[in-house]
């Protein structure tokens, strides 16, 4: 079996993982264990510093977003104690399992050592040690991932229960304006060949969902489906949004929108939820930066979300609901029912110019993983 390849692409400006987009779906920790198996001990540990790249975009945009959420609430009047009180609930609520405080530099660092040794065993050419070290490391990660998550949605909770859900619209601007700005300007067919957007597209889906450990084992395994028009990617479930509407099925906790959290969920119908209830707080942001922020600026969203709803009560873990991405393989030619349902009607021009959009400065965000 050939060597899974980091490499560096212009397309991004940086290092990505190459190979098919059947190969793309497979989790990033999948591979390491293959190339440990294998014996391929130069390539596993290359994919083990990659590991750190992909989760390192998740972790350092909810400390973006924290931040924000916080700001947002603070310039809207949210009395400045129950901001205190929210962000006291979500981390006296994220208790590690032994029992021990929730900080998320010190789990980071916890996470970063732990790749460390795995990548020390993989030298030492000890694939059973390297693999039970790169086991640890990732259930850290998954810690570290899954409190931030449940911040973020504690935050965003409060704004529904402070300011009501048109707020959350108005806060997902605050939020998401920056990456919007930074990221999805290459997705402009204008600016760029979209078969050229479109493989940066799917590039940086499968590295985002495979750093957010979708899939029941929490691995970042997901389902990649090629239709003669688009590309499918479903989660089972997705990592963020969809554990927020299921509850964590490894430790065993109820959904966001109960107790002892009893975060809110939409009750209202928006264009931003589908004009459908149930949609969480968190899964609107994929609708809000997929697909109305492109339609109003280029057209066209450059995904098509289909996320989950709460409940998810259905008993059975295979007829559960998953979170679907689809990207067309031509922008210009996505059905008019995805306008529809966020309150669109698809334009006779696409790309900015068409829209009337003005230019917007490309913003240094500070995170990584641009794309």
């Amino acid at each position: 079996m050939a060597d899974t390849q980091i490499a560096f692409t212009e397309l991004l400006g940086r290092r990505v993982r190459l190979g098919t987009w059947e190969d793309q779906k497979i989790s990033t920790y999948r591979k390491i264990r293959e190339a440990l198996e294998a014996g391929r001990w130069d390539n596993a540990a290359e994919l083990e510093a990659y590991f750190i790249d992909e989760a390192n975009v998740s972790f350092t945009l909810y400390r973006q977003w924290i931040h924000d959420l916080n700001g947002y609430l603070r310039d809207t009047g949210v009395d400045a104690a129950k901001i205190a009180d929210r962000n006291d609930q979500a981390i006296k609520l994220a208790e590690l399992p032994d029992g021990s405080p929730w900080q998320p530099r010190r789990h980071w660092d916890r996470f970063l050592s732990e790749m460390q040794a795995t990548t020390a065993a993989t030298y030492r050419e000890q694939p059973a040690e390297a693999e039970r070290l790169l086991d640890v490391a990732k259930e850290t990660w998954r810690q570290c991932h899954d409190r931030d998550v449940d911040h973020t949605y504690a935050l965003m909770s409060l704004v529904l229960e402070e300011l009501g859900e048109p707020a959350i619209r108005d806060m997902y601007d605050r939020v998401l304006m920056p990456l919007f700005v930074w990221r999805y300007e290459k997705f402009d067919i204008d600016k760029h060949p979209w078969d050229q957007a479109l493989e940066t597209l799917m590039l940086v889906a499968c590295e985002a969902m495979r750093g957010h450990l979708v899939g029941p084992e929490r691995t970042g395994d997901m389902e990649l489906i090629e239709l003669e028009d688009r590309f499918i990617l479903r989660f089972d479930s997705c990592g963020s949004g969809g554990r927020t509407v299921r509850g964590d099925w490894i430790e065993r906790t109820p959904a966001r929108m109960e107790a002892p959290y009893n975060w809110a969920v939409t009750q209202e119908k928006h264009s931003w939820n589908h004009y459908t209830p149930g949609v969480c707080l968190y899964c609107s942001h994929c609708i809000v930066l997929m697909e109305e922020m492109p339609i109003d600026r280029f057209g066209y969203p450059v995904r098509v979300i289909d996320p989950p709803t709460y409940p998810d009560t259905n008993p059975d873990p295979d007829a559960r609901q998953q979170c679907q991405w689809q990207m067309f393989k031509d922008p210009t030619k996505v059905p008019e029912e995805y306008y529809a349902r966020v309150g669109r009607t698809k334009p006779a021009a696409f790309g900015s110019r068409a829209m009337g959009a003005r230019e917007l400065p490309v913003l240094n965000a500070g995170l990584p993983g641009a794309g």
